[in-house]
C-alpha cells in the first residue's frame, strides 16, 4: 500500500463506510418502508421526509444500532483471522483482542455517521438527479453517505473528534466543579438559614447580632463539612471502581493512578472525621470558594464602570456579565485550585526551592544507601548525604603558558606540573611566562615546588 494515493481512502475505509452507511439506511428503510417516495425530486422528497416526527425516532434507533452492529463486526473479523492464524501455524491465536477494541470500533462508528450524512448530501443529490423510483433514491442515500464516510474514516475523523471533545471535557468538568463549589453550601446551609430567619424573629434584640453572627459561621462550617464528605466518599467510589474496571478499557491508568494517591489509600483504613486530606481538601474547596466571590466583585464593578448601574443592564450586557465571570472562575480553577487539590490528594506537595537549595549539591547516592541500610539494622546515626561545596568544586584547570629555552629555541607552552614531568626543569633552566624574558627557573618562587634537583 506504500503507492497508494494518499487522497484516496484504503480499501478498509471503503468497507468501512459501506458498511455503515447500508446498515444505517437499511434499518431506517425496513422501519419507514413509505419514506423514501420520489416524486418532487431530491429537495422536496428528502426534506419531507427529514421534517417527520417519525422519521426522527428511527433516524435515532438506526444510529444507535450501529454501535452494536460495528461491535459486532469486529469481533467476527477479529475470530475470522484468530481461526486462519491457528489454521496457517497450526498452534493457538498469540494475539487476542479485548473486549473494548471491539466497541470502540462501534463508538467510532456512531461518532462518525452524523457526519458522514451531512457530508454525503451533496453526492446524494448528484446521485438521485436520474432518479425517480424511491429504490433507486436508497441507492443514492447508501452510496452517498458511504462515500463521505470512507474519506472520514481515511482521515481519522473520529480520532480528531476525540481532541476536540477531550478538550471541551476539560472545560465543563472545570465547570461541574464550579457548580458543586456553589451547590453545596447552599443545598446542606439553606436549612440553617431557615433557622437564622426564624430565631430572628423570636430571639431578644440584644441577642439577635451574636444570634446571627453564630448562625452565619455554622452555614460556612456545614459547607466545609460538605465538601469534606463529598471528597470522603468521592475517594470510596474511586477505590471501588478500581477493582473491576477492565485492565483494557479507556480510563484504566487514570483510575488506578487515583488510588495510589494518599487521599484513596488512606480512606480505606480512616473514617470520616479522622481523614486529614480530606478536610484539607474541603479547606482547599472553601479558599476558592472565597476567591470565586471576590472575582464576582471585581468583574461586577468593571462592569458598572463599563454599562453604568446595574438596573440599567440590558439582556446582552447581563449575559456577557455572567460569561465574564464564568470564564475568570473556570481559569482560577483550572490553573491553580485543580492543580493545588492534586497536590493535597497525591500526598506530594510541590516546594519551591529557595536559591540557597539551588545552590546544594546533589545527594550522595552511596550515602543515601549507606543511612538506609544503618537504619534497617537500628543505628540512629546518620552519615552527610550532601558533600560540602568546598568538597564538591573542582580544581581549576591550570592553563599551559611556560615557554623552555632549549638548544637555541623556545619549547612549549607547557603547564607548572608539565615543566616538572615532561621538561624536568632545575634552577638553572631558562624559562619564561608567555611573552615576558627570559629568567633562571630558580629565581622564580612560583615555580620552586616543580624543579628537579639534580
Amino acid at each position: 500500500m506504500n503507492n497508494w494515493p494518499k487522497f484516496l481512502p484504503l480499501p478498509a475505509s471503503w468497507a468501512k463506510g459501506f458498511a455503515l452507511s447500508s446498515g444505517f439506511w437499511l434499518i431506517v428503510s425496513v422501519l419507514l418502508p413509505g419514506s423514501y417516495y420520489y416524486y418532487y425530486r431530491f429537495s422536496t422528497a428528502y426534506w419531507r421526509s427529514i421534517s417527520s416526527s417519525d422519521f426522527e425516532g428511527a433516524i435515532a434507533f438506526a444510529w444507535l444500532c450501529q454501535i452494536p452492529l460495528f461491535a459486532f463486526y469486529h469481533w467476527g473479523l477479529a475470530k475470522f483471522a484468530e481461526w486462519v492464524e491457528s489454521r496457517s501455524h497450526n498452534q493457538p491465536p498469540t494475539i487476542t483482542v479485548s473486549p473494548w477494541l471491539h466497541w470502540r470500533e462501534g463508538f467510532i462508528a456512531f461518532a462518525t455517521l452524523p457526519a458522514a450524512i451531512v457530508m454525503g448530501i451533496p453526492a446524494i443529490a448528484l446521485l438521485m438527479l436520474p432518479l425517480r423510483e424511491s429504490s433507486g433514491a436508497m441507492v443514492a442515500l447508501i452510496l452517498g453517505t458511504a462515500i463521505a464516510s470512507a474519506y472520514l474514516y481515511h482521515f481519522r475523523f473520529a480520532k480528531r473528534l476525540k481532541i476536540l471533545l477531550k478538550l471541551l471535557w476539560i472545560f465543563y468538568a472545570d465547570l461541574l466543579k464550579i457548580l458543586e463549589l456553589l451547590l453545596v453550601p447552599t443545598i446542606i446551609g439553606t436549612p440553617l438559614l431557615k433557622l437564622t430567619f426564624a430565631i430572628a424573629q423570636i430571639a431578644p434584640k440584644q441577642l439577635l447580632p451574636l444570634t446571627t453572627f453564630l448562625l452565619v459561621i455554622s452555614v460556612m462550617l456545614s459547607g466545609i463539612v460538605g465538601y469534606a464528605a463529598l471528597q470522603y466518599w468521592s475517594a470510596h467510589l474511586v477505590n471501588w471502581a478500581a477493582k473491576w474496571w477492565p485492565a483494557d478499557s479507556p480510563g484504566y491508568s487514570r483510575i488506578q493512578a487515583r488510588k495510589a494517591w494518599k487521599h484513596n489509600k488512606t480512606a480505606a483504613s480512616q473514617s470520616f472525621v479522622r481523614h486529614t486530606t480530606s478536610w484539607h481538601l474541603a479547606a482547599n474547596d472553601t479558599t476558592y470558594l472565597i476567591y470565586f466571590n471576590l472575582s464576582a466583585i471585581v468583574v461586577g464593578a468593571i462592569a458598572s464602570v463599563l454599562f453604568g448601574e446595574p438596573s440599567q443592564w440590558s439582556q446582552t450586557e447581563e449575559e456577557i456579565l455572567g460569561s465574564g465571570v464564568a470564564l475568570v472562575w473556570v481559569g482560577v480553577w483550572h490553573f491553580w485550585g485543580w492543580r493545588r487539590e492534586v497536590e493535597i490528594a497525591s500526598g506530594q506537595p510541590s516546594v519551591k526551592k529557595t536559591s540557597r537549595d539551588r545552590n546544594l549539591p546533589a545527594p550522595d547516592p552511596v550515602e543515601v544507601e549507606l543511612n538506609q541500610l544503618a537504619a534497617e539494622f537500628g543505628d540512629a546515626r546518620m552519615r552527610p548525604v550532601r558533600k560540602p561545596p568546598s568538597a564538591t568544586k573542582k580544581p581549576k584547570s591550570e592553563q599551559a603558558q611556560w615557554y623552555v629555552f632549549r638548544s637555541g629555541k623556545a619549547e612549549g607552552p607547557y603547564t607548572k606540573r608539565q615543566l616538572r614531568d615532561v621538561q624536568k626543569i632545575t634552577d638553572r633552566t631558562k624559562v619564561r611566562l608567555g611573552q615576558t624574558e627570559w629568567q633562571r627557573a630558580g629565581e622564580i618562587p612560583e615555580l620552586a615546588a616543580f624543579l628537579t634537583q639534580k
